[in-house]
C-alpha cells in the first residue's frame, strides 16, 4: 500500500486518472487533480474530501499550468509522485483525413502537456527524496496499426521520453514507470468519436475491455514497490484482445 504521499494526477476527471485518484485517497494519500472540466472537479472535491485539491487547467495551457503548480498550498506542496495520465485521440482514418486542429490537439496534449507537467514538478520530486513518475502510454506505442499515425507516434514519444529521462534520474531518488494499457472502457473513445456514444460503445462490442480500476491497480502496484525497485514498464490488455491495437 502507498500512503502519506502527495500525488499529482493529470486528466483526473474521468477514466484511469479518476480511478487512480480514488484509490490513492482511499489509501490515505493526498491528490492534486488536474483537469479541464471545472464542474466535474467540483463534484470530485465533494466526493473525495479535503485530501483532494482540484486544479482547473488544460495541460496545453503552459503558462497557467506552471503558475498553478508553482503556487500549490503548503499542505499540498510536497509532491512526491506524478501520474501523467492526460491524453487523447481525435479523428479517424488516414493521415490526410485528420484535421490540422486534431493533430495539434493530440500533440499538444500527449506530448507538450506531459513535458510541461514533468518539467514543472521534477524539482519537487527530486527534493522529496522518494519521487516517482508514472507515464500512461498505450500499447499503440508498441504495435503499429492503420490509422494510428499521430496518436500512436505521440505515445511512442511518451515511452521513449520516459526511458531516456529514467537514465537522468539514476542517483536522484526519482523512479519512472511507463504503463501501456490496451483497450480500456472510458471516455477516451467518446472523445475520439466526437461525442457519438453509439459509435464509442461499438469499440467494445467484441471484447471485454479493461476497466479504469484495472489500470489504476497496475499504477499503484508500481508506486508501492520498495524504493530500491524500479518497475520500468508495464503492458496490460484485455485477455481476449489480440496482440495488436485493434
Amino acid at each position: 500500500m502507498i500512503t502519506d504521499e502527495i500525488v499529482v494526477v493529470t486528466g483526473v476527471t474521468s477514466g484511469i486518472g479518476l480511478a487512480c485518484a480514488r484509490q490513492l485517497i482511499e489509501q490515505g494519500n493526498k491528490v492534486v487533480g488536474i483537469g479541464r472540466r471545472q464542474e466535474r472537479l467540483h463534484i470530485l472535491g465533494d466526493e473525495l474530501g479535503g485530501n483532494f485539491l482540484p486544479l482547473s487547467c488544460d495541460v496545453r495551457d503552459l503558462q497557467k499550468l506552471q503558475e498553478k503548480l508553482a503556487s500549490l498550498p503548503a499542505e499540498f506542496a510536497g509532491v512526491s509522485k506524478l501520474i501523467n495520465n492526460a491524453g487523447l485521440l481525435q479523428g479517424q482514418g488516414s493521415l490526410l483525413e485528420v484535421s490540422d486542429e486534431q493533430v495539434a490537439t493530440m500533440l499538444d496534449t500527449n506530448v507538450h502537456g506531459l513535458l510541461a507537467v514533468t518539467r514543472a514538478l521534477l524539482p519537487r520530486l527530486i527534493d522529496s527524496g522518494r519521487g516517482h513518475i508514472v507515464n500512461l502510454s498505450s500499447i499503440a506505442a508498441h504495435y503499429h496499426y492503420a490509422g494510428g499515425h499521430v496518436y500512436a507516434a505521440s505515445k511512442a514519444f511518451v515511452e521513449h521520453f520516459g526511458q531516456c529521462l529514467r537514465t537522468e534520474l539514476v542517483g536522484k531518488r526519482v523512479r519512472l514507470t511507463n504503463v501501456a494499457p490496451g483497450k480500456t472502457r472510458s471516455e477516451f473513445t467518446l472523445v475520439q468519436h466526437a461525442g457519438d456514444q453509439a459509435r464509442a460503445n461499438q469499440a467494445y462490442s467484441n471484447i471485454t475491455p479493461l476497466e479504469p480500476e484495472d489500470v489504476a491497480e497496475a499504477v499503484l502496484w508500481a508506486l508501492r514497490q520498495p524504493v530500491h525497485v524500479n518497475i520500468n514498464s508495464i503492458e496490460l490488455m484485455p485477455a481476449d484482445q489480440q496482440l495488436s491495437y485493434r
